[in-house]
């Protein structure tokens, strides 16, 4: 995960101010709230999660859906981790 910072504003922005989206992916720790109205944020899981509510996926599985891709890219980094000295 390669966290930004935005302005919650702008985040909002960039989901067509989908307010219930973003409160959601707060609530579950996507989203890292900062005292001086920004934010931490995983950009393309937020963007991954505007996807698939416009593709009707429920909450739930909207959840599911991020979390197997942060469990992916972290296998992934696992891997290429133990791959790289082999390579050399």
């Amino acid at each position: 995960m390669t966290a930004t910072r935005f302005t919650y504003q702008r985040l909002v922005e960039l989901v067509d101010d989908d307010h219930e989206l973003i409160a959601r992916l707060v609530e579950d720790g996507v989203i890292e709230v900062r005292d001086d109205d920004r934010v931490l944020v995983d950009i393309d899981s937020v963007l991954a999660a505007r996807t698939l509510r416009e593709l009707e996926v429920d909450w739930s599985g909207i959840a599911i859906i991020l979390r197997l891709r942060d469990e992916l890219a972290a296998a992934r980094r696992r891997i290429a981790e133990l791959e790289g000295p082999a390579d050399r």
